[in-house]
C-alpha cells in the first residue's frame, strides 16, 4: 500500500525522513486523506499511535500551500498542563517548517500575549477558557477571523460538562468572525462508545442541519492482554499486616504490585482518588524503600509532576503511582505493565490506562486489576471482559445547560457591545447542545440577566454593562470554584502540592501529621493561602479532595448481578479474564450465602434486608440509578412517617437508617406503586429542599452572575440561601444540573417498570454476609478493620482532642472546649444545667439555630437533630461526645453506637472502650466511602 505521506508537501516529507517516521500509523493512514479532503473529521483512536500527527500534517500541508495570513490553525487542548513532549516536537516541526507556532494559556506572560496580538502567529496552541478571552481583545478577534482550521484535541474529555458546552458556542462564536469561510474541524477522540455524539458535538448546527463530519474509527489497533487478580493472603502476609498496621488482604495486594513491578522495566501503577494514590505511595515507601516509586496526580505541583514525569521516563523510577492525570496525552516512555489497584469503574478509563502500556505501533497492551474485596473483584471481571470484548459507555450530552447559556450571553454581549436578539440566538442554537433550545426559555434567561442588571436591553437588542466585564473575568472557567491551599515545604520552600478547602478546616492545625507526594509531612503553619510544612517520621491523613468518585455504570453493575445469578448454577468460569482460583473464590461468596439460608441478590433479583431500624436494599444497578432510587424511597417514606430517614448508597446497595422499624413491605409497595414516568417530577420537588443541592445552587447562581465568586458560603444558612433563590431558574438550573450529574432517570425508570411487571422479584430477608460486604478499596491500607490497641487509643486521642462546640439547650450558652477537658457528665457554666449539645465548631447550622425565636420547617428538622444530640449527651455524658465528634457521625448513627454499650463502663473498662472505638472507627469509614454522594 502506497504511504499516505507521499500525499503530503515534500518539506514534511523531507522532514519525517529527518525524524526517522518511515511508515504511518493506521490512524495516520486513515485519517490525513480524510482531512487532506476538507472534511470535518473526528479521529478516534487508542492513545499512543500518533493522532497528534494525524491531525497536524495534512494541516501542515494545507498551510504551505496557502498564502493564508494571521492565525490559520487553533489547536485546544482541555488538559490544564500542555503535553510538554508533543510540544516540544510541533515547535521543532514548525521551526523547520516555517510555520510560527504559539501557546497561550492563563500562565502565558504578558509581554508574549502582547507580542501574539502584535504579530500573530500561524498557529495557536490554547485552552478552551483562553479562548473565551480572545474574543473581548480587538486585535486578537480579527486575528482569529483568518483561522482556516481548529483541532480540539482529548474531546472526548469535554463533551459531557460545561466547559464542553462553553466550548461548542466559542466554536460557533468563532464562525461568525471567520465567515463567510467555515473553518475545517478536527477532533481527536479516545475510543468512545458514542462516536456519533461526539461527531455532532464537534460539527455542531449549519442551516438547521448537523454540519456533515466523518468519523475515522480505528478501535481494534492494539492487542489487549489483561488479567484479574484477588491475591492470596499467606501465613507470611498474616504477620507482615500485623506489623505494618494494614489489613492482610492490602498487605497481599501491595506484596502482589511489589512483585509485579519488579518483575517489569517500567510499570504505571493507577488508582482511582489522589487520596488513594497518596496512602499507595506513602505504603510502599513505607513498606519498600528500596524501590523507586514515584507518584502523580492532579494536585502535585507543576514542578513535581514534572520531576515524576522525566525521572520515569529516563528510567529512575522502577514504577509511578497515577490517577487519571496520567490517562491523556503525556509521553510516557516505554512502560511495558499496568497495575490498576481495584476496579477502574468504567471500561473507557481501564481502556485509556491499560493503552499507556506497549505505547507505540504494533505493541501489546499487558496489565493487570489488583482487586482487595470479592465485590471489587466481580466488578474488576466484568470491565475487564467488556474492555476485551470492545463494549464501552455511551456518552450524553446534557442539553441546554442554563448556567453555560447565561455565561455566554453576557460574554457575547461583551464581545459585540450591542447584539440584535435574534441573531444572538441564532449563534447559540448552532451549537449542538443548544440546538433544541427553546426561544420562550432562551427569553426567560435574558429577562432574569436583564433584571440583575447583568446587561441592558432595548427593543431587540441587548449590551454589555459595566459589571459584564468583571462578571466576565470572574467566570471565564465553568470549572465550579473551590478553593485550595498551597502546601510549601518550610526547609527549601518548593511547592509540593495543592490541599483542598475541607481538608485545611478540618484538619489543618499545627502538628497535623499527613501524607503529600507519598510522604509524611507535619504542619508547621497555617497561613491565609499557604500551609507551611515539615517532613515527618509518622504517617498521617491523606488529604481530601473534592469530585473524585467515579460512578460505576448500569450496565456494569447489571452484569455483576448477572454473573452472581450464573454462579448459583456453575462455577465455571465462562469468558472472564482471570485464573480458575480467582474465579472460585467468587463461587464460593455465592455459595455461602446460600448455604447460610440467603438468598443471593442478583440483576434479577432485589433483596431487602432488615435489621431492627437499618434496611439494606441490595440491587446491582450502578451508582446513579441507586442514588436514584434512594432518594426516591427515602422521600416517599420520610412523607409518609414525618421524619427524615439517613440514606446512604453505592452500586450495589441503599442502606436506610429508620427513626422507627419499618415493616419492609413498606418499601415493596413504594417500588411496586410508584409510577415511573412520575419519578422526575418527584425528584425536582424532593431536591429542592435538599442539602446536597446547596453547593449546585452557588454554582449556579456564579455562572448566572447572582452571586459574586468572593461569595461566602459559609456565612449564610441552607435556608436562607434557598428562599433567596425560591422559583426561580437558577434554583431549577441547579436541580436540574444535580440530576444530571448524580443520577439516571431512564434507566430507573426501566428497573421500575421491570419490577412491576415481575421480571425483578423483590425479596425480604435478615441481613446477609454480602448485605453487609462494603466496598471497602484504599481504607485497607491506613486503618485494618481488625484495628489493634494502638491504631484504636490513636483514635481516642484524636477525638480527645478535636475542638468541640458545646451548646446548653436551657440557657443557649456556648462554649469551646475539646472532648478531653468534659466531666463526665457535662454542665452549662452559666446555668448548670445538664441537656448540653455537641457539635462540631464548623457546623454553623446547628449553632445559628438557637438564636432563632422563630423556626421554618426545614430548621424544625434541624432542631430536632439538635435536640437529640444533646439527649445523648444527657443519657450519655461524655462518650456521646466522642462519638458524636467523629466524622460523618450524626445523631442517629451516634445513638445506634452508644445503644450497644454502657456508658460507664466505656469509662472503667479497657476492652469496653476499645469495642466502643472499633464501632466509631467503623462508621468512620462507611462516611468515607460514601461522603462523595450523600448527606451525612
Amino acid at each position: 500500500m502506497k504511504s499516505v505521506f507521499s500525499l503530503l508537501h515534500p518539506m514534511i516529507q523531507q522532514l519525517l525522513l529527518e525524524e526517522n517516521i518511515v511508515n504511518p500509523t493506521i490512524p495516520q493512514q486513515q485519517a490525513i486523506p480524510v482531512i487532506l479532503s476538507g472534511s470535518n473529521t473526528v479521529l478516534v483512536a487508542p492513545t499512543g499511535h500518533g493522532k497528534t500527527e494525524a491531525a497536524l500534517l495534512p494541516v501542515f500541508h494545507q498551510i504551505l500551500n496557502s498564502n493564508n495570513k494571521g492565525i490559520s490553525i487553533l489547536y485546544i487542548t482541555p488538559l490544564r498542563a500542555l503535553n510538554r513532549d508533543m510540544l516540544r516536537r510541533t515547535l521543532r516541526w514548525g521551526e523547520k517548517l516555517g510555520i510560527d507556532i504559539a501557546v497561550r494559556h492563563g500562565d502565558t506572560a504578558s509581554s508574549e500575549r502582547a507580542r501574539q496580538s502584535r504579530t500573530p502567529p500561524d498557529m495557536l496552541i490554547t485552552t478552551p477558557e483562553t479562548l473565551q478571552v480572545m474574543f473581548t481583545g480587538k486585535n486578537l478577534r480579527k486575528h482569529l477571523s483568518n483561522v482556516r482550521w481548529v483541532i480540539v484535541d482529548e474531546i472526548h474529555e469535554l463533551i459531557n460538562d460545561e466547559r464542553g458546552a462553553q466550548l461548542a458556542v466559542g466554536l460557533e462564536r468563532l464562525y461568525e468572525l471567520t465567515k463567510p469561510y467555515d473553518f475545517q474541524r478536527i477532533g481527536l477522540s479516545a475510543t468512545v462508545g458514542s462516536k456519533e455524539e461526539v461527531a455532532r458535538f464537534l460539527g455542531g448546527v449549519i442551516n438547521q442541519v448537523f454540519r456533515n463530519v466523518s468519523i475515522v474509527d480505528v478501535d481494534d489497533v492494539k492487542d489487549i492482554d489483561i488479567d484479574v487478580e484477588y491475591p492470596k493472603v499467606y501465613a507470611e502476609d498474616e504477620i507482615e499486616a500485623s506489623r505494618y498496621s494494614l489489613d492482610s488482604k492490602s498487605y497481599s495486594a501491595l506484596r502482589r504490585c511489589k512483585e509485579l513491578i519488579e518483575n517489569h522495566t517500567s510499570t504505571l501503577l493507577f488508582i482511582n482518588t489522589r487520596d488513594g494514590a497518596e496512602i499507595l505511595a506513602s505504603r510502599f515507601h513505607f513498606r519498600y524503600p528500596n524501590i523507586k516509586i514515584g507518584i502523580h496526580h492532579g494536585s502535585l505541583s507543576k514542578q513535581a509532576r514534572v520531576e515524576a514525569e522525566e525521572d520515569f521516563k529516563k528510567g529512575l523510577l522502577k514504577g509511578l503511582i497515577c490517577t487519571s492525570s496520567l490517562e491523556l496525552g503525556i509521553d510516557v516512555g516505554n512502560t511495558d505493565f499496568i497495575i490498576q489497584y481495584n476496579s477502574p469503574r468504567e471500561v473507557t478509563r481501564l481502556v485509556q490506562r491499560i493503552g499507556r502500556s506497549g505505547h507505540r505501533v504494533g505493541g501489546v497492551s499487558r496489565g493487570v486489576i489488583i482487586t482487595t474485596n470479592l465485590e471489587d473483584l466481580a466488578e474488576s471481571l466484568v470491565i475487564a471482559r467488556r474492555t476485551i470484548e470492545r463494549k464501552y459507555e455511551e456518552s450524553y450530552i446534557r442539553e441546554n445547560p442554563l448556567s453555560v447559556l447565561a455565561n455566554q450571553i453576557i460574554s457575547i454581549a461583551l464581545e459585540y457591545g450591542r447584539i440584535d436578539v435574534d441573531y444572538l440566538y441564532s449563534i447559540i442554537r448552532r451549537a449542538y447542545p443548544f440546538y433544541t433550545l427553546d426561544r420562550g426559555l432562551f427569553n426567560e434567561v435574558l429577562d432574569l440577566l436583564v433584571e440583575q442588571r447583568s446587561i441592558w436591553r432595548e427593543d431587540n437588542f441587548i449590551g454589555k454593562r459595566r459589571r459584564s466585564r468583571t462578571y466576565f473575568l470572574d467566570n471565564i472557567s465553568m470549572i465550579p470554584d473551590e478553593k485550595t491551599f498551597l502546601a510549601i515545604d518550610i526547609g527549601s520552600r518548593k511547592k509540593i502540592g495543592k490541599l483542598d478547602e475541607s481538608f485545611v478546616l478540618n484538619y489543618g492545625f499545627e502538628g497535623t501529621r499527613f501524607i503529600l507526594k507519598g510522604r509524611p509531612w507535619v504542619i508547621v503553619r497555617r497561613e491565609e493561602e499557604e500551609i507551611l510544612v515539615a517532613p515527618a517520621k509518622e504517617l498521617g491523613e491523606a488529604p481530601s479532595w473534592i469530585g473524585e468518585d467515579i460512578p460505576v455504570p448500569f450496565e456494569v453493575a447489571r452484569e455483576v448481578g448477572y454473573l452472581r445469578r450464573i454462579l448459583k448454577k456453575d462455577s465455571m468460569n465462562p469468558s472472564y479474564p482471570c485464573s480458575d482460583e480467582t474465579f472460585e473464590q467468587l463461587y464460593m461468596q455465592i455459595k455461602n450465602q446460600e448455604e447460610e439460608g440467603f438468598t443471593v441478590p442478583d440483576d434479577k433479583t432485589i433483596t431487602l434486608e432488615v435489621d431492627e431500624k437499618l434496611i439494606i436494599i441490595n440491587a446491582c444497578f450502578g451508582t446513579k440509578v441507586n442514588e436514584t432510587l434512594g432518594r426516591l424511597i427515602s422521600a416517599l417514606l420520610a412523607q409518609s412517617i414525618g421524619e427524615s430517614i439517613g440514606v446512604t448508597s453505592d452500586p450495589y446497595r441503599i442502606n436506610l437508617e429508620l427513626p422507627i422499624r419499618i415493616p419492609p413491605d413498606r418499601i415493596k409497595n413504594i417500588l411496586y406503586e410508584i409510577q415511573p414516568d412520575s419519578i422526575e417530577y418527584i425528584l425536582h420537588t424532593v431536591l429542592r429542599n435538599s442539602t446536597a443541592l446547596r453547593w449546585h445552587l452557588i454554582h449556579v447562581a456564579r455562572k448566572f452572575g447572582s452571586l459574586r465568586k468572593d461569595f461566602d458560603y459559609k456565612n449564610i444558612g441552607i435556608k436562607k440561601l434557598f428562599t433567596l433563590f425560591e422559583d426561580s431558574l437558577i434554583l431549577r438550573e441547579a436541580v436540574d444540573k444535580l440530576i444530571w450529574d448524580r443520577m439516571d432517570i431512564i434507566h430507573t425508570q426501566q428497573i421500575l417498570r421491570e419490577i412491576q411487571q415481575g421480571e425483578i422479584k423483590l425479596v425480604i430477608q435478615r441481613v446477609s454476609p454480602i448485605g453487609l460486604a462494603g466496598t471497602e478499596t484504599i481504607r485497607g491500607l491506613m486503618a485494618p478493620p481488625r484495628a489493634d490497641r494502638t491504631i484504636l487509643f490513636a483514635l481516642k486521642k484524636r477525638l480527645e482532642e478535636t475542638p468541640v462546640l458545646m451548646v446548653c439547650m436551657n440557657c443557649h450558652n456556648r462554649w469551646e472546649t475539646t472532648v478531653k477537658r468534659l466531666p463526665f457528665q457535662p454542665r452549662c457554666p452559666r446555668c448548670k444545667a445538664i441537656k448540653i449539645a455537641a457539635i462540631h465548631p464548623n457546623n454553623k447550622e446547628f449553632s445559628s439555630l438557637i438564636k432563632k425565636k422563630y423556626l421554618s420547617k426545614g430548621d424544625q428538622h434541624l432542631f430536632k437533630r439538635l435536640v437529640k444530640n444533646s439527649s445523648l449527651v444527657l443519657t450519655y455524658g461524655r462518650p456521646a461526645v466522642l462519638a458524636l465528634i467523629a466524622r460523618g457521625i450524626g445523631p442517629d448513627t451516634a445513638a445506634r453506637i452508644l445503644r450497644m454499650y454502657d456508658s460507664r463502663e466505656i469509662e472503667r473498662s479497657e476492652e469496653t472502650m476499645l469495642k466502643f472505638l472499633k464501632a466509631i472507627q467503623r462508621a468512620e469509614i462507611q462516611y468515607a466511602r460514601t461522603r462523595g454522594f450523600w448527606d451525612s
